[in-house]
């Protein structure tokens, strides 16, 4: 439970009800949602599923929660320990003088970045998925597209050295993978890892809800 709406990444305020405390005190719940974070690594993370309450003081961590979604916690020597279900270690925290465990999380502020354009090709280019110029020149010869101009984009040649090409299919594949997304795919899905066939040109994308340490092609 999170006490502060500026701490969520995003809130659905639809969800409303009622949290009781240990002296059977009643106090609402105004929304639930995710509140985003950042590792000691620099990767980010989330906390999920947050209640918002308004009226607590001190944000809480639901130890029931943190069981049922997989992580293991062992209490031992006054210490707090949290560790994931591949037995990577979440937490190590000391247990304060009012017998609770302080965890102290760095909160990761949501950003929203944006870019403006004035050249009407690279528009289109973002207004159907970045297709390449090369269908963007067919679909506006062939007046497959109501209003798209005439495009005459022109990219400079790689170097000359770059002579290595697929002479068949997945001989040569290019791939690469993105940053933490932030916020999350309608999936839930935080990385995506994209596959491109130099012979054919096919690509192929797959989501990740957690970071990708080896993959197996063949």
């Amino acid at each position: 439970m999170c006490g502060q709406q500026d701490l969520f990444g995003n809130l659905d305020e639809t969800i409303q009800g009622l949290v009781t405390f240990g002296d059977t005190l009643k106090v609402p719940v105004k929304g639930k949602g995710n509140i985003p974070i950042k590792l000691k690594n620099e990767n980010h993370s989330y906390i999920a599923y947050v209640y918002y309450v308004p009226a607590i003081k001190h944000n809480m961590l639901s130890i029931g929660q943190l069981i049922e979604k997989g992580y293991t916690l062992y209490m031992k020597n006054c210490h707090l320990t949290v560790k994931y279900y591949n037995g990577r270690l979440i937490v190590y925290v000391k247990m304060s003088k009012n017998k609770t465990f302080p965890l102290n999380i760095q909160y990761d502020a949501a950003k929203c970045l944006s870019v403006i354009t004035n050249n009407e090709e690279w528009l289109w280019l973002l207004r159907l998925g970045h297709l390449i110029f090369t269908s963007l020149k067919m679909l506006a010869s062939k007046k497959m597209v109501k209003g798209i101009p005439h495009i005459d984009h022109h990219r400079s040649s790689f170097a000359k050295e770059v002579n290595l090409k697929a002479n068949k299919p997945l001989e040569l594949v290019h791939t690469n993978m993105c940053d933490p997304i932030k916020p999350m795919s309608t999936g839930q899905n935080r990385y995506f890892l994209t596959f491109i066939d130099d012979f054919s040109k096919k690509d192929m994308d797959i989501l990740f809800k957690e970071e990708v340490r080896s993959v197996e092609l063949f």
